[in-house]
Formats: structure tokens, C-alpha cells, sequence
């Protein structure tokens, strides 16, 4: 018994990570276009960084998909090789045999949920502020000393010794605000420089005023913010909406569904897609078509759901119990079918 369960829980996992890994090439190949292009002159690592968080922005709905179709080539192989029957000669009933799908499902159920509770919404924000200081450090790397530099429409600087990060007498002019900068020495950090020993010349009714300063931090505006959406929020902060904003009150409430019910599915998918490999008795490409409609109708679902969510229509614990009926349904009717 040891050896079967070992045999299936392992054929889960190998069909896992080849899906996965053939899901992060398609993904990471789309995604390549919609990067700035000043990200393909950062250098190797930075670029890797950058697609290493691109996949996982990704990763939440991967699982679900790598997980529900190695459950189902699991199925179809036991079926397709003959193997399911020398199991029930030797006495081993259906029971006993999803009940490695069943261990295993349990698994990725803890591993969905800190997926979508944590990874997901961690890359994309790392992905943004990542993209952001990079481009802007890209274009703090092209000022070139004793030249006048448009670092955007409004923003123009002039430097005149420049040497890595560190820059002496500074010159930086304001457009849009009439403001005039000027400083010994700065430093470039993060997005931001720091400047120092300097002067600040703000316009005023009788002209000009002075301000001296000993550090001063000013913000690149570069006309580039690759901002992270409501969405990314960490956890802590939308609870935080939830209890003491009335207006964004529905939309973090469905947020923090749409992560949390996320490792409903896992319950069901694995003994599911087993299920469904052994039961249908057509070819390969009927069977993962099958699974890969009752995948897309839960994402038709979950997305109307949560759209309700937010808009106050409907509670977040009507939505699990659909969630549950849908999937357990399916468990259900698998299981029973001869």
C-alpha cells in the first residue's frame, strides 16, 4: 500500500513541476513586451529579478491549474496504462485510493493560501518599487557632467563632476514650480537624491526667496511610477480599511476573499482531477479539456463574486458556500460515477 500511495503522490508532483515549469516560460514570454525597455539595459541579474517577479505575480493561478491537471494526468495514466485494475484486483478500494490525493491536496491547500495571502501580493509590490528605482537609477546613470540634462518635461539638472553615485555642484531647475536648486555634493539613494550644503530659490510676490539647507532629499520625477494597485495591499493594511473606512470598506473586504477563499478549490481539485482521469473513459485531450472548462467557469465565477463583494451585494460567506457546492459537487459526482 506504502508503494502505491508513494507512486501516486509522486506522479502528482513530477506532472506538478513540469506544468509549472512549462506555465512560467508561456507567462514570462507574454510579459516580456509589457516591461520598459530600459529594463533590458540594466544588466542580467536585475533583469532576471525582474522576470523572477513577474512569474510570481503569476503564481497563484499557476498552482491552481499545475495542481488540477497533474491530478487528472495522474488519473488518465492509471486508467490508460491498466494499472487501475491490477489495484482493485488486489482489494484496494476507491477510498484507499484517493487517500494520497487527498494527503497531498491538503499540502497544497496550506501552500495556496500563503501564496495568495502573501507571495502574490509581495511580488507585485516588489515588482513595481523594483522596476521603478531601476528605470530611475538607469536615468540617473545617463547624466552625463557638464551637460544640461532633461530628466523630464519640468526637470532639468546639470552636474558638474559626477563620478558613480556621487555628484559635486549640483544645478537642478523646477519649470513647473520656478524652483532653483543648488548644491556641493549629492548622493543618489533609491529614488531619491540627497543633496548637500546647498540653497533652494523659491519664487515669491516681492521675487525670489533663499532657503539654505545642509541635506536636502529630492525626488527624481522621471515621468516613470510603475505603482502597485489596491490589490497588493499587504493583509494588515486592508483590515485595517475594512474597520475604519466605510468607503473602501467593500473593496478590501473583497480583496481579502478573493485571497483567502482562494484555498477552497485545493480541497476538491486533487481528489477531482484523479477522479476524473479514472472515470472518463476518453482520450487524454477530452479529459484536460474538461478540466480546463471547469477551471475557466470557476474563474468566470470567482470573478463575478468578488465583483459583488465589492460592491456590497452579496457576503463574503455566501460566496464560500458556493465556492464549496461548486467543487464538492464535482467531487461528488466523480466519485459515485462508474
Amino acid at each position: 500500500m506504502k508503494i502505491l500511495y508513494g507512486y501516486i503522490g509522486k506522479s502528482i508532483f513530477k506532472y506538478f513541476f513540469i506544468l509549472i515549469g512549462f506555465f512560467s516560460v508561456v507567462i514570462v514570454s507574454s510579459q516580456l513586451l509589457h516591461l520598459p525597455s530600459i529594463i533590458y539595459h540594466s544588466g542580467l541579474i536585475k533583469f532576471l529579478q525582474v522576470l523572477f517577479y513577474v512569474n510570481l505575480s503569476f503564481f497563484k493561478y499557476q498552482l491552481f491549474f499545475g495542481f488540477f491537471l497533474s491530478s487528472v494526468l495522474v488519473g488518465y495514466s492509471l486508467r490508460e496504462k491498466r494499472e487501475i485494475y491490477a489495484v482493485y484486483s488486489a482489494g484496494i478500494s476507491k477510498n484507499q485510493l484517493i487517500f494520497p490525493v487527498a494527503v497531498v491536496s491538503f499540502i497544497f491547500v496550506a501552500t495556496a493560501l500563503v501564496i495568495s495571502l502573501v507571495v502574490v501580493p509581495f511580488a507585485n509590490r516588489e515588482r513595481a518599487e523594483f522596476i521603478t528605482i531601476n528605470v530611475k537609477k538607469h536615468i540617473l546613470d545617463s547624466i552625463v557632467q557638464q551637460n544640461f540634462l532633461k530628466l523630464s518635461d519640468d526637470i532639468t539638472i546639470y552636474v558638474s563632476q559626477k563620478e558613480d553615485n556621487k555628484m559635486e555642484d549640483i544645478f537642478i531647475y523646477n519649470k513647473a514650480q520656478g524652483i532653483t536648486i543648488t548644491a556641493k555634493q549629492a548622493e543618489f539613494s533609491n529614488n531619491r537624491l540627497v543633496l548637500k550644503n546647498g540653497y533652494i530659490q523659491l519664487p515669491s510676490e516681492d521675487g525670489y526667496s533663499i532657503l539654505k539647507f545642509e541635506k536636502y532629499r529630492f525626488v527624481l520625477d522621471v515621468k516613470y511610477i510603475k505603482k502597485y494597485e489596491f490589490e497588493d495591499m499587504e493583509n494588515k493594511k486592508l483590515l485595517e480599511i475594512v474597520r475604519s473606512n466605510p468607503d473602501l470598506k467593500n473593496r478590501a473586504l473583497a480583496v481579502l476573499t478573493d485571497r483567502i477563499l482562494f484555498g477552497i478549490p485545493f480541497v476538491f481539485i486533487g481528489i477531482t482531477g484523479f477522479l476524473m482521469g479514472l472515470q472518463i473513459q476518453s482520450s487524454r485531450d477530452y479529459v484536460v479539456t474538461t478540466a480546463i472548462f471547469v477551471s475557466i467557469l470557476y474563474l468566470i465565477i470567482n470573478t463575478y463574486f468578488v465583483k459583488l463583494i465589492q460592491k456590497g451585494s452579496v457576503s463574503p460567506l455566501i460566496y464560500g458556500l458556493i465556492l464549496t457546492i461548486y467543487f464538492g459537487s464535482l467531487t461528488v459526482y466523480f466519485y459515485r460515477k462508474k
